[in-house]
């Protein structure tokens, strides 16, 4: 318990340390596994994190927890199939969570199985339709996929959902050029143009003016 406190706390080395104190006391307490693994990956320590993950499932094959966290990793390791197979064995013991979902998806875009990403983008959405960055990269699977006015919708509604997204405007400004639609994609990137002001990136606020300057001649 107090691992997990001062994983909160951010005190990730003290959650290691709290960690491994209760492993010498308990061996066979998979849970302090978990949590160790999950600091360890926090602090870059990716292999340590997958050894942890190792050692829970093998006391606690059920515990989603460490599947979905060591999925996580694997997809940072750019193990990507690895990351697929956690994140399906999450989804075995509890088919209703979005994220899982949606990292999995990830998972399949990074493999170019746009398809499959879509069709998990789909479920995740299907739970949880708030979900912008689903909504965003099922729009950029359906543009490759060479369905560019599904990818408008998804992209409209991302954009919906977070009307401060600049660099989903370009998304969406790329794939209304490609569709020959040349005053969309103007709006598009102006409202990106727009949105960088705003946030003070100036170097990026001159590149799409410099773009749309481009577009209009």
């Amino acid at each position: 318990g107090r691992g997990i406190a001062r994983d909160a706390l951010k005190d990730l080395q003290g959650a290691i340390a709290d960690n491994t104190q209760a492993i010498q006391l308990a061996p066979d307490f998979s849970p302090a596994y978990c949590n160790r693994g999950n600091a360890r990956r926090l602090l870059g320590d990716e292999w340590g994190a997958i050894a942890d993950y190792n050692q829970a499932l093998k006391l606690n094959p059920g515990l989603i927890e460490a599947y979905y966290n060591r999925g996580t990793t694997r997809y940072a390791l750019e193990d990507y199939q690895g990351a697929i197979a956690d994140y399906t064995q999450a989804l075995q013991i509890n088919p209703n969570t979005a994220t899982f979902y949606s990292d999995r998806a990830n998972a399949r875009y990074a493999l170019e199985d746009y398809e499959g990403a879509i069709e998990d983008y789909n479920r995740a959405i299907a739970i949880d339709p708030t979900l912008a960055e689903d909504w965003y990269n099922r729009g950029r699977s359906r543009s490759l996929l060479g369905d560019l006015e599904g990818a408008i919708e998804d992209l409209n509604r991302a954009l919906y959902l977070q009307p401060h997204w600049a660099s989903a405007y370009i998304v969406s400004a790329d794939i209304r050029h490609n569709l020959g639609d040349l005053q969309g994609a103007i709006a598009d990137f102006q409202k990106s143009a727009d949105l960088y002001l705003q946030e003070g990136n100036r170097q990026y606020y001159q590149q799409i003016i410099d773009l749309i300057e481009q577009l209009q001649q």
